[in-house]
């Protein structure tokens, strides 16, 4: 009987020190939750037996019992990097159905989130993250189980429009000399791009074709007229090349024409240009242009396409609100991060990964956001530390290395007893 009660001895100080080394070798585990081992005593006795007189039967593990207290935090700079600070755990999946929809749930304190293949937010086994579903302004829209929903980060946002209209302010010089390159009043050779005699100037604009894409894009200026005793204007023609193709004046009754007068000043009527061929149509203003003694300058230069603007930024508020930042102002929500309490954590099943699965000890989640029924918040750009004392641990250790002992000592008594019963008997 002896030997039966010290071998149980023997067995729960090998689970205690199991145990405890598995926390030394996760000190450095990022949420990782510490257990410990809890035994109770045996007794076994017969309805003949006096309860005054019964002996113990040694020991047996009762459980393992996860530790749930907070870890510290270390600060990462990473955006999706994120620590709860107080109760809850992430919610993640490890199965979605064809519509995306998560078939299985995790639970996790580990906030060491990244951006997939797919821009979906995993966790740092692939999983991906779990978030209500909120509108531009950051605002919940359901917090039902059903409405959990992956959340994916649209590296680029807006619709691409081509350009059709150009802005340009641009300076000419009111020097008769400087014509650039232009041979003659008017250019002696018809305009042709590659022969710079038959131009005085020329400057590349800003375009953008149906995709977003900048195309390649230049006016050129050639000087037909200048003031003489009969009039007081000087006057300019533009062409213009889009893609490497001349573009043709769309009414040849209103040529791109444009004119000065005597004080350098635009005539109004001849600002807007308008060109127009088998790829599209092009209007170019002017307005604002004028002559100033000095060289050709352009002061200014916008049109009306437009491009998807890209991610910019992304943040996490300490409400879970997670918001992505597309160019200068275009600010959206994209979700609100989910997390998940029990009112029994210690019965979650462990899953590795510092990861747990609901069952039924630990009762059905209580699913809302940070900050809400009592759930911590979020902070972003650190990481819970796993909660192991390391000190503490290896005075465990060492308190159950000297059980270990002492049971085998007894096991050694118990075995020298026998053996000197034996020898009686011989």
């Amino acid at each position: 009987m002896s030997m039966t009660t010290a071998l149980s001895g023997l067995i729960a100080a090998q689970q205690d020190i199991s145990i405890t080394s598995h926390n030394i070798a996760n000190v450095g585990t990022n949420a990782f939750r510490k257990s410990r081992a809890e035994f109770v005593d045996d007794y076994y006795t017969t309805p003949m037996d006096s309860h005054r007189t019964v002996v113990g039967s040694g020991t047996h593990m009762s459980r393992v019992a996860v530790q749930f207290d907070q870890g510290n935090f270390a600060a990462t700079g990473q955006t999706l990097d994120l620590a709860i600070q107080g109760p809850g755990f992430f919610a993640v999946t490890p199965m979605v159905n064809n519509a995306g929809d998560p078939t299985e749930l995790v639970y996790s304190r580990n906030g060491s989130f990244s951006l997939d293949a797919d821009s979906r937010i995993v966790d740092s086994a692939g999983r991906p993250m779990l978030t209500w579903p909120v509108a531009m302004d950051g605002t919940n829209l359901q917090e039902t189980q059903d409405a959990l929903q992956t959340v994916t980060i649209p590296m680029i946002k807006g619709e691409a429009v081509a350009s059709d209209e150009v802005s340009l302010s641009l300076q000419f010089p009111a020097d008769d000399a400087m014509m650039g390159m232009q041979d003659a009043v008017p250019a002696t050779n018809a305009f042709d791009a590659e022969d710079v005699t038959s131009y005085a100037f020329q400057t590349a604009i800003p375009m953008t074709d149906d995709q977003g894409n900048a195309v390649e894009a230049r006016v050129y200026f050639t000087k037909i007229a200048e003031p003489d005793p009969m009039s007081e204007y000087t006057e300019y023609q533009a062409h213009l090349m889009v893609d490497g193709n001349i573009v043709p004046e769309a009414d040849p009754l209103n040529p791109t024409t444009f004119r000065f007068d005597g004080e350098g000043i635009m005539d109004d009527a001849t600002a807007l240009l308008s060109f127009a061929g088998t790829d599209g149509a092009y209007n170019i203003d002017l307005t604002g242009s004028e002559m100033e003694n000095g060289t050709f300058a352009v002061q200014s230069a916008s049109h009306n396409g437009q491009s998807p603007e890209g991610l910019s930024s992304l943040e996490v508020d300490p409400r879970g609100v997670i918001w992505a930042n597309y160019g200068t102002d275009n600010r959206v929500a994209l979700g609100r991060v989910a997390l998940a309490n029990f009112s029994n954590p210690q019965g979650l099943r462990q899953d590795g990964n510092a990861s747990f699965f609901a069952s039924s000890e630990s009762g059905d989640p209580t699913l809302t956001s940070p900050g809400d029924k009592g759930l911590g918040l979020l902070q972003s750009g650190m990481l819970e530390r796993s909660n192991v004392d390391l000190t503490e641990e290896l005075v465990q250790l060492i308190t159950a290395q000297r059980n270990y002992q002492a049971n085998a000592k007894a096991m050694e008594t118990s075995s020298s007893l026998m053996q000197t019963i034996m020898n009686i008997r011989s």
